[in-house]
């Protein structure tokens, strides 16, 4: 109890309060550890590292583990100006490390030295179940704020800085989203923070997506009334914001778990762009392990659920343009995408009324 004290003494009064990382890690050991490489590197001095692995079948719990007894760096790792690697000046060194099996309540505070807290879930959750879990072993009262990585992403050195700092400008300021750059052209822009949707069609554009790093802003604060909701490669969350909006909507599994958070909280929440936070994305390398056809059919499942949940006026302008997008696959002859489609459609008033569901991913 003496721990969480100091954390939360912290919280209220440090320039720095206390950070959970989450990472939720399924399959995906090799980006996990550059991520970690990258995070422990940091110059943000008070966090702590929940990588919660999602019942890998590819042993990612032991490789995980085994990076942090002994880091060492990859020679296929690309670098980035601004990422300071733990490795670039502790290669050999342990790093702090607990393993725990799917907590049902909050972990005991990590000792000093423990950096990172690796649990195993038991089974596949999905990306918002797995940040769920993290949450829970966390507490909410032991960190001021979440941040939520995706594991395919390296960070540049001030990344968290610079989103603890936008966030702490606002008490009133829920998530914070970064500048998203691709991993292998880091002068392109993926995302500046987040997205702004068409809540018509379910459809969301990310703002910036395409650009040169050099056009990205120096006050970030300009395009955050454009924004709808926050990436989820990156995205700062306060423990206040969870508190009150609650925890991430699991039934999603994959896709539109973040727009579905950030629209439960708009009424009393802002949403934050830290434009000088830098965060390096592989895009996609850690969704391709899944299934393409259960990806594909999650994605139009989870429009259809979302617009039913939030515009349900809206649910027959969406139907429309789902189906001019079944038109589009049958004349490519995609048929395995129109056959998805066409049956998101047929089962469209069941998904929209929650009344459907889905298959999860099983790694045994």
């Amino acid at each position: 109890m003496g721990s969480v004290i100091r954390l939360n003494a912290l919280a209220s009064s440090s320039p720095c309060p206390p950070v959970a990382i989450v990472l939720v890690s399924w399959n995906s050991w090799r980006h996990t550890i550059e991520c970690l490489d990258s995070v422990l590197g940091q110059a943000y001095p008070s966090f702590h590292l929940f990588v919660v692995d999602n019942d890998s079948s590819d042993d990612s719990v032991e490789h995980i583990a085994g990076w942090c007894a002994c880091p060492r760096a990859e020679s296929e790792w690309v670098r980035h100006t601004g990422v300071n690697r733990y490795t670039d000046r502790a290669t050999g060194r342990a790093i702090g490390m607990r393993l725990f099996d799917r907590p049902t309540g909050i972990l005991p505070a990590p000792s000093d030295g423990c950096r990172v807290t690796l649990i195993r879930s038991g089974s596949n959750l999905g990306f918002a179940g797995g940040c769920n879990v993290a949450m829970r072993a966390a507490g909410l009262d032991a960190f001021k704020y979440f941040w939520f990585l995706n594991t395919d992403t390296v960070i540049e050195q001030n990344a968290l800085s610079a989103l603890v700092r936008r966030a702490e400008q606002g008490s009133r300021i829920g998530m914070v989203g970064s500048t998203l750059r691709y991993y292998d052209r880091p002068q392109i822009v993926q995302a500046m923070g987040g997205a702004h949707a068409d809540f018509s069609r379910g459809h969301s554009r990310h703002i910036g997506e395409g650009v040169h790093v050099g056009a990205v802003p120096e006050d970030g604060s300009t395009l955050e009334t454009r924004l709808t909701y926050i990436f989820g490669a990156s995205m700062l969350v306060s423990s206040r914001f969870v508190r009150e909006i609650g925890p991430m909507q699991e039934d999603y599994f994959l896709y539109y778990e973040e727009i579905d958070w950030a629209l439960r909280g708009r009424e009393r929440f802002k949403l934050g762009y830290a434009a000088d936070s830098h965060v390096f994305h592989k895009s996609g390398a850690t969704s391709s392990k899944v299934r393409p056809t259960f990806t594909t059919r999650l994605y139009y499942r989870n429009r259809i659920r979302f617009i039913g949940r939030f515009f349900p006026q809206h649910l027959g302008t969406a139907r429309r343009g789902m189906v001019g997008e079944l038109v589009r696959f049958t004349l490519k002859g995609q048929w395995g995408a129109a056959g998805i489609v066409a049956s998101v459609l047929w089962n469209a008033r069941r998904i929209a009324l929650g009344r459907d569901r889905i298959e999860t991913i099983s790694s045994r």
